[in-house]
């Protein structure tokens, strides 16, 4: 039996009723969690009961116990949140499994606890279609009353976007919390936090300062890289020559030696997609607006276009590369993320404290095509109608709608408040 297959097992919970593990709980699967497609275990967030104590956290499913250890999932920090680990048959000598931190996790064996549907299947080894399981509110409505609900969810998370900005205002400027998003896009899931850890660790008003004293554009892609560890870390991605003249910039740039400690997480990303690349992207960009700001250099590009995305894009023609290799962008999908979840929420919130009029904005948001699909939104299209996907997949906003929802309700298994809150038409 392959491996796969015991996720849909899983995931579809063709189990006994009252199944045990193997020390003897009870376990009773409030959440199965969300399937990882990257680094981790194999489900996130599920919900589990253990003799009527809940917990939590991840699933790792294996055919057999001792895979944990082949896998090497116990010297692996990104295994500790494991809550419980699936296997199809039990061969270790311990009831528990142990992870990096010495946690013990219990183990749920599935070999003689599978419902009697499956059996069949397990013993043909083929792979059932999983059976269509629809979301009663988004599946149950019409075409219109759908666009409603994805449409008004989508605003609130504009507007909720606008909001955060707002508050983090408070402690800054335009020019930071752009450049803050901007670099927090960088680096998508995984290194979200560490691009924008980047950008807090050094500030605009203390770029201002390098500049001042003469930092050149690939000094400041050298302090990006040298700082982060990123030079170090994605040394093979570089050209000889580049990597050579970053390295140099790096050690005799007199601007800033600290190291920042920064996580990165790597594992399975494309070299167009490193941080390191998108950095040296994008360091010409911030060097060239840095004496009249970040924003307002965007700002200044865009306010009196009449295509406002067309004006954005213009922005990030290709820039000659820090090390003066041939000219190099950002790609389409890491722009146009920026473009409709930090540089319209930014605009739209400065357009409001200058008390102009955000409508052009809004409708700039509204009339957006769909971005590419991620986890969210492919996971909240497992719950549509067939002929729904395409509605749902057809602008951003719905898109955003979806992961609105997502957020408020489905990550929260509260699809009772979610329907009640349809009905009194705060969805809509």
């Amino acid at each position: 039996m392959e491996e796969r297959f015991l996720y849909h097992i899983w995931d579809e919970g063709h189990l006994i009723p009252d199944p045990r593990t193997i020390s003897g709980k009870t376990i009773r699967i409030v959440y199965q969690g969300q399937y990882n497609t990257g680094r981790g275990p194999d489900f996130k967030n599920a919900i589990i009961e253990l003799d009527g104590h809940q917990s939590r956290g991840d699933v790792e499913i294996h055919l057999k116990s001792t895979d944990w250890q082949a896998h090497n999932h116990h010297e692996d920090v990104y295994y500790n949140r494991v809550i419980l680990h699936v296997v199809l048959k039990h061969n270790s000598p311990y009831e528990l499994t142990i992870c990096e931190d010495g946690k013990g996790v219990e183990i749920l064996a599935l070999e003689h606890q599978l419902s009697e549907d499956i059996l069949k299947l397990t013993q043909e080894q083929d792979i059932p279609a999983s059976p269509a399981v629809f979301c009663d509110l988004l599946s149950a409505v019409d075409k219109d009353r759908l666009l409603s609900i994805l449409h008004s969810a989508g605003i609130r998370r504009f507007e909720s976007k606008i909001k955060r900005f707002n508050t983090a205002l408070a402690l800054s400027s335009f020019d930071q919390i752009f450049y803050e998003g901007i670099f927090e896009a960088l680096g998508y899931d995984k290194n979200k936090l560490n691009t924008m850890q980047i950008a807090q660790s050094l500030p605009i008003p203390l770029l201002r300062e390098f500049l001042a004293d003469g930092m050149s554009a690939g000094e400041l892609a050298a302090i990006f890289l040298g700082a982060s560890g990123l030079l170090r870390k994605g040394s093979a991605l570089l050209p000889k020559a580049e990597l050579q003249a970053l390295l140099e910039s790096w050690e005799s740039q007199p601007f800033f030696a600290r190291r920042l400690d920064i996580d990165w997480q790597l594992f399975r990303i494309r070299p167009q997609n490193h941080p390191l690349k998108r950095l040296l992207y994008i360091s010409p960009i911030i060097h060239a607006s840095l004496s009249q700001g970040i924003f307002h250099h965007f700002l200044q590009q865009t306010q009196d276009a009449n295509d406002l995305y067309k004006a954005f894009r213009a922005i990030w023609q290709p820039q000659t590369g820090a090390g003066n290799q041939l000219p190099q962008s950002l790609g389409n999908t890491v722009q146009n993320n920026i473009y409709l979840n930090i540089f319209l929420p930014v605009l739209c919130l400065w357009q409001r404290k200058m008390a102009r009029e955000s409508s052009s904005v809004i409708d700039a948001y509204r009339k957006f095509p769909a971005l590419q699909p991620n986890h969210i939104t492919r996971f909240m299209e497992r719950y549509l109608n067939p002929s729904q996907i395409k509605l749902a997949q057809s602008k951003a906003i719905y898109q955003q709608g979806l992961m609105d929802i997502y957020h408020r309700y489905c990550n929260w298994h509260l699809c009772a408040e979610c329907k009640q809150r349809a009905t009194n038409a705060e969805l809509i």
